[in-house]
């Protein structure tokens, strides 16, 4: 059974080291740092770890062998989406008797109440209620990125006061490191929004390539040259970090939106051909307001409606039936209305199907599973879980930035705590947001 622990690593998560620390820990026969470290993981629902766990309590490595306690493990690695806990599950209980089963589904209780974190999904549309830009100030491009033909974005987070002026501004994530932050910072804080009468957080992403925009060669050769899917799929929070990175940005780039499947296999090698352009469709039809992941036949018509989100003022409550005009080049399209774009003017784009490893958030998110502190603020400002993860962990660009909305919401006090804390920590974009309450 020691061949478990080097399949294909899809799900880790580490709190204080990372995956391959605690496999070389295992590989090296040292079993209890091995054991501590897979422990750690756990709370953030950790596949990949539960099994390891249940493999060690099965093989009885650093301890005494324990049918219930790996039945256990392997239960929750299941329950986490782990292919091959799934597959043994059934030949494990075969072996175990009714009271190790009893003891194992008490002792599989309580180790499900120890996940803090589960299934993410982060495929929202944009909050239109927020006040808009009327001026926009365009970064400039660095001399030396420009020279050496860098491609990359930079994602910020900023806050606005009341009269629509950006005031505090700070890096959320960015590809690739210290080349573009400060020149979309100065920008972004020239920035102004319509006035409100009150204060809101902003994110926003600034893309940065030279000529029409992100090659997707230039990603996939980048990809090669650091043979970023290998060690991303072998565990390491680093290199699946980075991947996310330039998966999200040629995603944006990309004229396509895309539909990551759950049910789709995790794929085993990168498919890039998933960017190629594909033609956009328009409604034949009118009074639709929302946002909504269709499936279509080959003539436009509407015969599944995978996710829909309907604003109270939609005429329309049901797709099914209903038909998008153009060249149909996809199974799956995406219809967003928003406020501000007319009815007529209301476009599908193909929505490609693909396995969730093409997933930009995927990789971010088994980064910040494996421990990745960076990967872990990224989703913490997606993903409340992670937010309220961090916020036990004391992280003070979490405390900042949470503080600060839950002044906006009414939460005065608690988030002017958080905000002093943070500040306690050298946070400093948190003594300027805090200047902004007092």
């Amino acid at each position: 059974m020691k061949k478990w622990f080097f399949l294909v690593l899809f799900g880790c998560g580490l709190a204080q080291a990372d995956m391959l620390d605690a496999l070389k820990a295992y590989d090296d026969e040292d079993y209890a740092t091995a054991k501590q470290q897979f422990a750690e993981l756990l709370p953030l629902g950790n596949d990949v770890a539960a099994f390891n766990l249940g493999a060690m309590a099965y093989q009885g490595e650093g301890q005494e062998k324990d049918l219930s306690e790996a039945l256990a493990y392997f239960m929750l690695a299941a329950e986490l989406e782990h292919p091959q806990a799934k597959a043994l599950l059934p030949d494990v209980v075969k072996n175990t008797t009714e009271q190790q089963l009893e003891q194992a589904n008490q002792r599989y209780e309580q180790l499900k109440r120890s996940v803090v974190i589960v299934a993410t999904d982060l495929d929202k549309p944009r909050d239109d209620s927020l006040p808009q830009p009327i001026k926009r100030v365009n970064p400039n491009y660095p001399v030396n990125a420009a020279k050496n033909g860098q491609f990359g974005y930079v994602k910020l987070r900023f806050l606005v006061d009341e009269k629509g002026q950006v005031t505090t501004v700070d890096t959320l994530d960015s590809y690739p490191e210290n080349v573009f932050e400060r020149a979309s910072i100065r920008a972004v804080k020239r920035w102004r929004y319509q006035p409100s009468g009150q204060k809101h957080l902003f994110n926003v992403r600034l893309d940065y390539s030279l000529g029409d925009g992100v090659k997707v060669s230039a990603v996939e050769d980048t990809v090669a040259k650091y043979n970023l899917w290998d060690y991303a799929v072998a565990g390491s929070p680093q290199h699946q970090l980075a991947l996310g990175m330039l998966l999200s940005l040629i995603e944006i780039q990309s004229h396509n939106s895309f539909w990551y499947n759950p049910e789709l296999p995790l794929a085993t090698a990168a498919d890039f051909s998933i960017y190629k352009k594909r033609a956009e469709l328009r409604p034949d039809f009118d009074g639709f307001w929302g946002y909504a992941v269709v499936r279509v036949a080959a003539d436009g018509t509407i015969t599944e409606q995978i996710k829909t989100e309907f604003e109270p003022r939609s005429e329309i409550t049901d797709l099914v039936g209903l038909k998008l005009k153009g060249n149909v080049e996809a199974d799956v399209y995406r219809l967003h209305r928003r406020s501000d774009v007319s009815a007529k003017g209301v476009t599908a784009r193909p929505s490609i199907e693909a396995s969730r490893t093409m997933s930009g958030f995927y990789w971010w998110e088994q980064a910040a599973k494996n421990g990745n502190k960076d990967a872990q603020r990224i989703m913490a400002a997606y993903d409340k879980q992670w937010e309220e993860y961090l916020l036990s962990q004391q992280d003070a660009e979490v405390m900042a930035w949470t503080g600060t909305r839950l002044i906006l919401e009414g939460q005065r006090d608690q988030g002017i705590k958080l905000l002093e804390q943070a500040i306690a920590k050298n946070y400093k974009p948190a003594a300027e947001m805090k200047k902004q309450f007092m």
